[in-house]
């Protein structure tokens, strides 16, 4: 599933973050790589998502969320 389709408020594990490699890397930056824990806490238009990233909230465009890879979370 992709971090565009997770539903809100679920905690998800980022799996792959496929976007290109000078991306990637403020990617990972600002938190999205694989193995995090993320929320998505809104929706926006187009397909962008805000997630929260421990006490940090990063907005996320559609296209990038389309290519972030998750799984659920089981507690």
């Amino acid at each position: 599933m992709s971090l565009s389709e997770c539903p809100t408020h679920v905690p998800v594990r980022i799996l792959s973050v496929g976007i290109a490699e000078d991306m990637r890397l403020r990617a990972r930056e600002m938190g999205l790589r694989d193995g995090a824990v993320v929320r998505v806490t809104q929706r926006g238009a187009f397909g962008s998502v805000v997630v929260g990233l421990g006490g940090a909230r990063v907005a996320i465009d559609g296209a990038t969320a389309r290519v972030v890879g998750v799984e659920l979370v089981t507690l």
